[in-house]
């Protein structure tokens, strides 16, 4: 099943959350893929207090080292926030003004359907399209990233003393 198959015909909620777990668990891939493969990156992740447990911190940490650019970071931020609305209240919707605002802002991929095109379906314009089509994006931009990153893992280091 497909990101596409997963996130189609659900509700606004679980449209977010989806969309929002799905790219969580890239980032942890492609954080793993980069740091060096040993027991003290396993607890980064899952020990009681793992510091790398979070969605936000794995944002941060993927940022912080380069392995997300600037715009999709920014994006990964709103997905995150529009998630934790839809989490924390259940009349949270598209409609609302502070998720209409997050959803809007969001660009990644968006300057490819910029350009009028009659055979665009893409309601850039429909809070609820708009976040559909950037997570959209988002997925198929991480889709091979924890491949890529792997090339460039850190490796152990003998620093001198």
């Amino acid at each position: 099943m497909t990101f596409l198959d997963k996130t189609r015909g659900e509700t606004d909620r679980g449209r977010a959350l989806v969309a929002a777990s799905v790219i969580e668990e890239m980032l942890e891939e492609v954080l793993k893929a980069f740091l060096l493969e040993n027991s003290a990156t396993k607890k980064l992740f899952e020990s009681g207090n793992a510091p790398l447990s979070t969605f936000s911190a794995k944002c941060s940490m993927s940022r912080a080292l380069g392995l997300v650019s600037a715009e999709e970071y920014r994006d990964i931020e709103f997905v995150r926030k529009i998630r934790n609305a839809f989490a924390h209240s259940i009349l949270t919707s598209f409609e609302d003004n502070q998720i209409v605002s997050w959803a809007m802002a969001m660009k990644v991929g968006v300057a490819e359907l910029e350009t009028p095109n009659e055979t665009s379906e893409v309601a850039l314009d429909d809070p609820r399209e708009r976040f559909s089509f950037v997570t959209t994006n988002l997925v198929l931009n991480f889709y091979n990233r924890a491949h890529y990153v792997r090339s460039h893992r850190l490796t152990e280091q003998n620093w001198p003393l």
